[in-house]
């Protein structure tokens, strides 16, 4: 390993960096952000000699084989600044370079870098100029057919943002692109995002991790940058304006030069970025399986559970997988507000005396002892499915009590009970069911696009009760009345965990070896 990226390992491992960071020097030909990290993923005219935009080119450890290459991260980062009708926003204010456009505006800026805007003509405070600044730190990794700059981040500054910047307040917004299996069930546009409030810009910075990768952090303000500050971050190649179409390489390095190590399987390669899309169907998570007494178990938001008859049991199947690429982004938003003012005085004189003094006070000391023996509680729990990854492993069949603890004082016993059949797999099962998006292809929050579950009796024997569920993702929202089938169904909706819906069809009859039948209905993107 090069010794250079010793210290860079240490520092995220410590979840910072280093005390004295020297020049990057990768120790391989790719490098990208590591999720949550402050570093930055490579750009043209980004970087030291010889690094390369693509990820996923480095070899697996012990093999020297590469890989499948991952997505190539985009070379900018697109940016929506939302604010007040007649608001007009100054690229590079203070300098030779600045260029003035009116709100809303999109420009393309590159990341690893801290920009400073001017915001004038503001409404109500007519001469007044506020100067947001905004750091970048990731980027968006497009997938087939996606166009990075369709899909700011958005630069928000409200009316009510901009008041409490003139009373004084500083108002700060981690704006992150959110993980879609940690999605907040709540309907959003483009240009109205979720905006979630926080106590600190740390707990803010903190929560944009564990929900997602951290794309950019605003501030409003502040205090009033110098010109010479205004000069030092007027970097030309940074920001790509309106009407233009190529960017020039950077003179300057970027303010955040730590890179992301891509740290990966030995066998799996790197893991790739998932926050861009959302998956649905398939049994992703807890496998489904069939109780004891009948009932489907284990189905999980963005499941698809195919519940069937065959041969006198009962046994259950999913979907393939389908894709919906649409990035949301949230904020997560801090004020802070000044609580007081310094001001020095001197001191004129003091004419004081001094002397022993003292208090004191005897307590007695007071003593609670509370004793809780709890009574030996005895029942027996029986779930009624097991639940296991498909793998390495054992299933083993029990009609006795299995385990008998002793927590506290208080005894319990429990009784597992086999399920009669655990999640098929779609190509060994005869029943075979596929899940797909119409129209294919990148969507935007807002869309609305049909859902088509297609199911085929593949094997030698008739499939009686079928019974088809689909647990929506949080980003997406049944349309009401729009469910189909090609054949009589009764068709039932519940809440789930994720604050969307669970949509289930119960197919009356039987599916004779080579019929087929299809389900359709509409949802929105969220």
């Amino acid at each position: 390993m090069h010794v250079g990226v010793l210290p860079l390992l240490g520092s995220l491992a410590l979840g910072g960096p280093p005390a004295a960071p020297p020049v990057p020097q990768p120790p391989a030909p790719a490098i990208r952000q590591a999720s949550g990290t402050a570093g930055i993923y490579p750009v043209p005219g980004m970087g030291p000699p010889g690094a390369v935009a693509a990820v996923g080119a480095l070899p697996v450890m012990g093999t020297g084989h590469a890989p499948a290459a991952l997505p190539a991260p985009a070379p900018l980062v697109a940016a929506k600044f939302l604010a007040p009708k007649g608001t007009r926003v100054t690229a590079f204010p203070g300098s030779p370079l600045a260029k003035m456009y009116d709100a809303p505006a999109v420009l393309g800026l590159r990341p690893g870098y801290v920009y400073r805007f001017a915001l004038t003509n503001l409404p109500y405070a007519p001469g007044q100029t506020l100067y947001p600044e905004v750091e970048l730190r990731g980027v968006l990794v497009p997938r087939a057919g996606m166009k990075y700059m369709d899909y700011p981040i958005p630069l928000l500054f409200a009316p009510a943002d901009i008041a409490r910047a003139l009373e004084g307040a500083v108002v700060t917004k981690v704006i992150y692109l959110e993980d879609p299996e940690k999605a907040i069930p709540a309907e959003t546009t483009a240009d109205a995002p979720i905006e979630v409030p926080e106590d600190s810009e740390k707990l803010a910075l903190q929560a944009a991790r564990e929900n997602g990768r951290l794309m950019a952090i605003v501030r409003l303000g502040n205090r009033k940058p110098s010109p010479e500050e205004l000069v030092t971050t007027a970097v030309p190649g940074t920001i790509l304006f309106p009407g233009e179409k190529y960017l020039q390489a950077p003179p300057l390095p970027p303010v955040f030069p730590f890179w992301g190590v891509p740290l990966f399987d030995p066998i799996l390669g790197p893991r790739p970025p998932k926050e861009e899309c959302l998956l649905n169907g398939d049994d992703r998570k807890d496998f489904m399986g069939i109780g004891a007494e009948g009932r489907l178990y284990g189905l999980n938001a963005t499941d698809v559970g195919v519940e069937f008859t065959m041969g006198g049991k009962r046994k259950v199947t999913t979907s393939c997988p389908a894709c919906i690429c649409a990035p949301r982004y949230i904020i997560r938003k801090v004020e802070l507000v000044p609580a007081g003012f310094d001001l020095r005085i001197g001191l004129a004189g003091h004419v004081g005396e001094l002397r022993p003094a003292g208090l004191l006070e005897r307590v007695p000391v007071l003593t609670e002892i509370g004793r809780d023996k709890a009574n030996e509680f005895v029942g027996r729990v029986r779930p009624m499915a097991y639940v296991g990854r498909v793998g390495v492993g054992v299933l083993i069949g029990m009609n006795k009590p299995a385990a008998v603890a002793q927590v506290f004082g208080v005894k319990v016993e429990g009784t597992y009970v086999e399920p009669e059949q655990l999640t098929a797999y779609p190509t060994l099962c005869p029943l075979t069911v596929t899940k797909v998006i119409d129209p294919a292809g990148p969507k935007q929050v807002g869309d609305v696009v049909t859902v088509v579950i297609k199911y085929a009796n593949t094997g030698t024997k008739a499939a009686t009760d079928i019974v088809i569920s689909d647990s929506l993702s949080g980003r997406l929202e049944y349309v009401p009345g729009s469910a189909q089938t090609d054949r009589p169904s009764n068709f039932s909706s519940s809440e789930n965990e994720a604050g969307s819906l669970a949509l289930r069809w119960e197919l009356p009859g039987t599916l004779l070896p080579g019929q087929s039948g299809v389900i359709k209905f509409k949802a929105k993107v969220r």
